[in-house]
């Protein structure tokens, strides 16, 4: 008889990603906290600026 050797096969399971992570909501609160600095700032020199508060 003549004795065959089997192959070993080793399958590595990805785990799937659970939804779209966190990154995207990091990057999006950066976003709108960078924009209300934007109109914060605007705001400001806005009404620093007005013909009232000008003497």
């Amino acid at each position: 008889m003549a004795q065959t050797q089997h192959r070993i096969v080793i399958k590595k399971v990805r785990r799937q990603s659970q939804g779209h992570g966190g990154q995207w909501k990091i990057a999006y609160a950066d976003f709108v906290t960078a924009m209300m600095a934007f109109f914060l700032l605007m705001w400001l020199l806005g009404s620093a600026m007005s013909p009232a508060n000008v003497n």
